[in-house]
């Protein structure tokens, strides 16, 4: 007696469609197969995107055209008044004007020269980054060199300046070069720069905790953050002007957006639940110590952006750093208003 066997009755030309509760790996023919690259649109690249602020340059720059020339007749007109009226005064116009003239063209050379400074510090950043990386001598050497020129004229790192020229010379490294280099030179800085974003967050914490109005929070915070980016940028060396502020600035912002916000991280919310700081403090208090931690994020981004080497030898400055010290001081608020 023959075995019990399974015979096919489905006919041979029919493809034997799969089931839905296998959960094998399926096989398709290659005329079934989804082209994806036409169903997603591709990310977007920035460095081949077209640019769309044409018609806003050209408005702006035609403006500013239209305003010069407004400014350039009314002072033509001044001074032949001026002339006509009594040639004394007109002589006094004419030389008040090429005083201004003198006082424009200076501001110009002040902002290409602040802009170009922010430049210099960007791209020393990516070829130091890029000489530790592949441990390059020659490319060290050439960035250390322009980092000691940037600090060359600062009396406050007369004393470090020395202590690098003593050793620099023996070190044969690249890479070890420039971790010499960030321990003699920025981590100093990096110091007075974490004391500076302590101290600024403590004045918007406490600020925040008498301020009656949230509408002078706000003022204030932003005044503070400005003060804060600008503090930084010229211990780092950067010297902004105006437009330099302006462009250091949006670089900031821009390193937010990349880095989550000024949203705090879950450490340092899993810090404040975890020793009950948020139950025990007023809701006062405890909003000055967001804004202060807030702030520190700016500070932090500021840092980030204007350092003129990256982090080599440990990592930079966190937000939970900083945490200890704003929690003390409103805790040292809350009892002095219990009292």
């Amino acid at each position: 007696m023959t075995d019990p066997f399974a015979v096919d009755l489905s006919p041979k030309d029919e493809k034997k469609k799969p089931e839905t509760d296998e959960l094998g790996p399926l096989a398709f023919e290659v005329d079934q197969a989804i082209n994806v690259s036409t169903e997603i649109e591709p990310e977007a690249d920035l460095a081949t995107a077209p640019k769309r602020s044409f018609w806003p340059r050209l408005f702006w720059g035609s403006l500013s055209l239209l305003i010069t020339l407004g400014i350039g007749l009314a002072l033509e007109r001044l001074v032949r008044d001026l002339f006509s009226a009594y040639p004394a005064l007109g002589y006094v116009g004419l030389g008040l004007v090429a005083l201004m003239v003198l006082a424009l063209l200076g501001l110009i050379v002040r902002e290409f020269l602040g802009l170009r400074r922010l430049k210099t510090l960007a791209k020393l950043k990516h070829e130091a980054s890029a000489a530790h990386t592949g441990k390059n001598l020659p490319e060290a050497q050439k960035a250390v060199q322009q980092l000691r020129a940037i600090y060359e004229g600062n009396p406050a790192m007369a004393r470090q300046l020395a202590e690098f020229d003593r050793h620099a010379k023996d070190i044969l490294d690249g890479d070890q070069l420039l971790e010499f280099a960030e321990r003699t030179l920025l981590v100093p800085l990096d110091e007075k720069a974490k004391a500076i974003i302590a101290n600024s967050a403590q004045r918007i914490s406490l600020v925040t905790a008498v301020s009656p109005r949230a509408f002078f929070d706000i003022m204030f915070v932003l005044y503070e953050a400005a003060r804060l980016t600008r503090r930084i940028a010229q211990l780092y060396g950067a010297r902004p002007s105006f437009f330099g502020f302006i462009e250091m600035s949006k670089s900031v912002m821009a390193h937010l957006a990349l880095t989550g916000g000024i949203a705090l991280g879950d450490s340092v919310v899993q810090q404040l639940l975890g020793h009950g700081l948020a139950a025990r403090l007023s809701a006062k208090l405890g909003e000055g110590v967001i804004n202060g931690l807030m702030t520190v994020r700016v500070g932090i981004a500021a840092i980030a952006v204007i350092r003129p080497l990256p982090y080599m030898l440990k990592k930079g400055p966190a937000v939970s750093d900083f945490l200890p010290a704003l929690t003390k001081l409103a805790k040292d608020q809350d009892q002095t208003k219990g009292q």
